[in-house]
């Protein structure tokens, strides 16, 4: 095999131990991100994903099924078990507009909204999740953890291939 030959090699292996790395890490903040989540969402009363409904209806009101669907990247199926559940217990409330009766409008409801301050609940959420993770941190070691996930975001996204 060339020098070059074997460089080629050498720097695939690495490209390729490095990629698992990333992927592993990935994986395990995500596994982290939803286990501290249930937590949260467990000590407002709801499940993960209800609470997920919750937030998105909270920041974009009277949306379709499928639309809430999409933001939440779930089956429709699966939001429509959580809100049916989310109806019952008297959060969500589903509208027919009257210019078109073939959709059903999804909204927080007013009695939730009198009795929950979701931006509270939010900032509880997010404020639990991240802000006590970095609290301790150095600012330039936060600095360099958003500039590499900037850098590694921007990358995923210009990616053609």
């Amino acid at each position: 095999m060339t020098l070059k030959g074997e460089l080629s090699s050498r720097n695939d292996e690495l490209m390729s131990k490095q990629a698992d790395e990333i992927i592993e890490l990935v994986r395990n903040i995500q596994r982290v991100l939803r286990c501290k989540f249930e937590k949260i969402a467990k000590k407002s009363g709801f499940t993960a994903a209800q609470l997920g409904v919750i937030f998105h209806l909270y920041h974009v009101p009277s949306i379709t099924l499928n639309e809430l669907s999409d933001h939440m990247m779930l089956t429709k199926s699966t939001v429509s078990g959580i809100v049916d559940r989310l109806t019952k217990q008297g959060v969500v409330v589903r509208e027919i507009p009257n210019d078109n009766r073939r959709t059903v409008k999804l909204s927080i409801s007013e009695e939730f909204r009198k009795n929950n301050d979701i931006c509270i609940m939010k900032k509880k959420f997010i404020s639990n999740l991240i802000s006590d993770g970095i609290k301790n941190m150095e600012v330039s070691e936060v600095e360099k953890i958003i500039y590499g996930l900037k850098k590694f975001s921007l990358l995923l996204d210009n990616d053609t291939d």
